[in-house]
């Protein structure tokens, strides 16, 4: 194969590369492959774990909030140790004598609990007698499961005497995700502390478990990576965590203040039969953590067992209350599974994602179908979402999907100005000579306006004209001149496109411009004559400024009419100048030239639009040539109040 035959096949390579679908296919895929790597690394977890708090909590917030609520149903009670009892003990809630907790456990019992969990630690030996008392308490409720924790620098265990006198005990570590935030929680830890590792589960596992009282054999099953079996219970267990499904806000479950426990003062019928959970609610124990019920601000929160202090979003919830959602999800069995966890998910769904929004931008669907799809897409992947948690306990990963859609449209949008940057290029080698920047914008959208024919329209014209100008400026040195034009075409631009009117030229010290056309403007009058008032405005500031420096004055003349013109880029092959012409535009011009310093003179045409928001005196009509009759014509004076 010759070198002239490999050169010609590499240039149709290169060709068939230029092609824009190609672009289109390789830009599309590039992004999805990137998001598809980005979701391995983690990228998205954040703004993951914040979206997946919104879908929780969607029913705390409008519009999901006016939908009618199912109160829940709960065997689980909860006893606070919280501000009120301090009071009613007369004690703080670190000094309560175990005497007080072994009467809680007495009156619970009579009351016919279930079984009593602890969410408070009792490993270091207080008053001999007290502590005697209380193991004795537990051991005739014969239904008390104390608390352990298992950290890594040791283990915090009961008193020996209160382990012989327990049904069980439980660990109740928690495990805060990237956020600082606790979402799921770990049903098992391992004790080493024997010869043999011994498996000790967590507090809601162990007071689900004793409450569900299966028959049988109780057999703890490892054997599956990502679930958890105990007896009939299988549990989703992914990373070694389960996904706790919050029942609401904090306060979501029934719940009482210590004393009444201690001293006996509740309806027995809120116990009977249920799981007593006791824990701390004081913000001197700091047993409280941020959880997907989010406030406005942040709180500051003490970390467990260290002194360091962290922000978080988050309603605070006491940690025993989490333990009760976490008991009330097992007692369901409304165990969430998240789409992260299930290998291959996805990166499968990206990639689908990624094929659909690579083919609408092969397509070159009009904008209507586009943007219908894309919000289709967005509303769809968030309901979509809702709907799978509420619904079907399943967590969707809907932030990398969201932030892949938002790669495509920014994608689609940097290739679509890419086209315009070249369409523009051509526009401004064309007539960015000619035409101000608001003409060239508009023949970049539309470029079959760019051609001499023209094309009829109603629009409103206006002149100014500087008066005396060429006497005074004979007078007067070049630079000053100079200065002065530039101050005063820079104030009447500057207004000018403050009401979107199109600038014809200047004309020495004149202006001319037209207002309804490039972009149609159903109120081009009121445009055109608020506007001259205002310029009028602006030039007696400025007189007052010149007369400060000891500089000359000007005074102006306007005229503004309203008619049928010819408007277009109007001249020849070479030279082209987007402007307007016609009867209308001469008799605008003749009323700026009938127009003294100050004046703002307009036609009847003009006056018939705008007499709802100017004030005007009639004046001498005039005669135009090729006109029979004489024409009307008004000098504005002022804006019309906005009471009249």
């Amino acid at each position: 194969m010759t070198a002239k035959v490999l050169a010609q096949r590499w240039s149709r390579i290169l060709e068939w590369a230029k092609r824009d679908a190609v672009l289109r296919v390789v830009w599309g895929g590039g992004i999805t492959l990137g998001f598809i790597l980005l979701f391995s690394f983690g990228t998205f977890e954040w703004v993951e774990l914040r979206s997946y708090d919104l879908r929780h909590t969607a029913f705390e917030h409008f519009p999901f909030n006016l939908l009618p609520k199912t109160p829940l149903t709960t065997p689980v009670v909860l006893f606070r140790i919280d501000e009120e009892t301090e009071d009613r003990l007369n004690m703080r809630a670190v000094d309560i004598p175990r005497t007080m907790y072994a009467d809680a456990v007495t009156h619970l019992s009579k009351a016919g609990a279930a079984v009593i969990g602890f969410d408070v630690e009792f490993f270091r030996p207080m008053d001999a007698k007290r502590d005697q008392i209380f193991a004795k308490a537990i051991r005739n409720a014969g239904n008390v499961v104390l608390a352990r924790h298992i950290g890594q620098k040791g283990h915090r265990v009961p008193l020996q005497l209160f382990r012989d006198a327990e049904l069980s005990e439980a660990m109740i570590n928690v495990v805060l995700q990237k956020d600082r935030c606790l979402r799921d929680m770990p049903l098992l830890g391992m004790d080493f502390s024997g010869e043999e590792p011994e498996p000790v589960l967590t507090m809601s596992l162990e007071l689900a478990r004793l409450y569900l009282n299966f028959e049988g054999e109780q057999e703890l099953d490892l054997s599956k990576t990502d679930h958890l079996l105990l007896g009939p219970l299988q549990i989703p267990y992914p990373n070694g965590r389960m996904l706790i499904r919050f029942y609401g806000p904090p306060a979501t479950f029934p719940r009482m203040s210590f004393w009444r426990a201690v001293k006996g003062e509740f309806d027995p019928n809120e116990v009977r039969g249920k799981i007593v959970l006791i824990g701390p609610s004081t913000p001197s124990l700091h047993d409280y953590y941020c959880t997907p019920y989010l406030q406005k601000e942040a709180a500051t929160l003490k970390l467990e067992d260290s002194d360091e202090e962290v922000k978080v979003l988050g309603a605070l919830m006491d940690g025993f209350e989490i333990h009760a959602n976490a008991i009330q999800t097992i007692l369901d069995r409304r165990f969430v599974t998240r789409s992260k966890d299930q290998r291959g998910m996805v990166p499968a769904i990206l990639l689908i994602q990624g094929i659909l929004g690579t083919w609408l931008l092969i397509s070159k669907r009009g904008s209507f179908v586009t943007t219908l799809f894309k919000w289709a897409f967005y509303v769809g992947i968030g309901l979509t979402g809702l709907l799978l948690l509420w619904r079907y306990d399943y967590w969707l990963d809907i932030a990398p999907m969201y932030s892949l859609m938002f790669a495509q449209h920014t994608a689609a949008v940097s290739y679509q100005r890419l086209i315009e940057r070249k369409k523009r290029r051509q526009v401004e080698g064309m007539f960015g000579r000619y035409v101000s920047h608001q003409i060239r914008d508009f023949l970049v959208q539309h470029p079959d306006a760019a051609n001499p024919s023209g094309r009829k329209e109603r629009l409103t014209m206006f002149f100014s004209d500087v008066r005396g100008f060429t006497s005074m400026s004979e007078k007067m040195e070049p630079q000053e001149v100079q200065q002065l034009l530039s101050e005063y075409f820079t104030e009447m631009t500057g207004i000018l496109f403050k009401y979107e009117g199109t600038l014809d030229k200047f004309m020495g010290d004149a202006i001319m411009a037209f207002f309804g056309n490039p972009v149609p403007q159903p109120d081009q009058a009121k445009r055109a004559v608020l506007m001259s008032l205002d310029m009028q405005d602006a030039i007696t500031r400025l007189n007052q400024k010149l007369t400060a420096e000891g500089r000359r004055t000007i005074g102006v003349g306007m005229g503004v009419n309203t008619g049928d013109v010819t408007v277009g880029n109007l001249g020849s092959k070479d030279f082209l100048d987007y402007t307007v012409i016609g009867d209308a535009v001469n008799l605008a011009c003749r009323l700026e030239q009938n127009a003294k310093a100050g004046d703002i003179i307009i036609t009847q045409a003009t006056y018939d639009e705008v007499k709802d928001v100017v004030e005007v005196e009639p004046m001498e009509p005039i005669r135009v040539k090729g006109k029979s009759e004489p024409i009307p014509i008004y000098r504005v004076l002022r804006r019309r109040p906005a009471s009249a």
